[in-house]
């Protein structure tokens, strides 16, 4: 009977000592919850662990702790959708990974954003001539939705967020595969033919001194005198020098005729 009893007061105290062994481990309480815009995560009565915890890709936590663990991940953007994963490596296990504990979920899309804003791409003014190229053009000017680059291909823009779009309509504008907008060089550079240059004048050889022509004598300052012709008389044609002589034996005549009455009163 002694023995019997010995025997149960063993077996009683074995199973007691594997339930006192137990009852840490079989304590721990991990737990997350998450919603539009957290993640919460919340580890009790644990000996001593990691935790790391994982959000859209990234790792936000990676802490060791001795008992417990609680910390609100808040500020998720609640126009998108997120991923998360909180991991649990726990010390007290036997062979090191009994009584680690890893958990995954994710949050839907809680608020639809609002619409997005239609851009339109300014077309900057062309260029023309018969040596216009892409570097004539002035590109626009950078706004808070759109900036504007120059490229091989012509001009490039970009909006700066999903907060714009661009309008089904682009017109000269090319919509890419990044979701960008090109504007060819072609569509704001025009060029024009260029006139052929006017063949230039061969220069005219110059004579030597020996073949050169003596140059003619300028004429004098005064030339001289040419004889002078006796001028006529309008109506009879004689000559000036006629004229005179006539007019001397005229004068002669008449002082003879004046001598000889003189001379004829006196004999009276």
């Amino acid at each position: 009977m002694k023995k019997l009893l010995a025997g149960g007061t063993l077996a009683i105290l074995a199973f007691g000592g594997m339930i006192a062994s137990a009852a840490p481990a079989s304590a721990h309480t991990p737990s997350v919850s998450a919603d539009c815009g957290f993640v919460n995560v919340d580890l009790k009565y644990y000996n001593g662990a990691k935790v790391t915890v994982v959000i859209d890709g990234q790792t936000v936590e990676d802490t060791e702790f001795s008992n417990g663990f609680q910390k609100l991940y808040p500020d998720l953007a609640l126009d998108k959708a997120h991923e998360w994963t909180v991991t649990v490596d726990a010390y007290d296990g036997q062979g090191g990974t009994q009584y680690d504990w890893s958990e995954s979920g994710s949050i839907g899309v809680c608020q639809t954003p609002p619409p997005a804003e239609v851009v339109t791409p300014v077309i900057p003014e062309a260029v023309a001539g018969c040596a216009a190229s892409l570097d004539d053009v002035v590109i626009p000017e950078s706004t808070e939705a759109i900036t504007y680059t120059k490229t091989e291909a012509g001009i490039v823009a970009t909006l700066n967020s999903e907060e714009y779009t661009f309008p089904e309509e682009l017109g000269a504008y090319q919509l890419q595969e990044d979701g960008s907008a090109l504007l060819p060089t072609e569509a704001i550079v025009i060029e024009e033919e260029c006139a052929e240059p006017e063949p230039e004048p061969s220069p005219s050889v110059e004579p030597s001194e020996e073949a050169s022509v003596p140059p003619a004598a300028e004429p004098s300052a005064s030339p001289s005198p040419a004889a002078e012709e006796p001028a006529e008389l309008a109506a009879t044609g004689a000559t000036v020098g006629g004229a005179i002589a006539f007019a001397a034996l005229l004068a002669l005549g008449g002082v003879a005729l004046v001598w000889a009455r003189k001379r004829m009163q006196q004999n009276a």
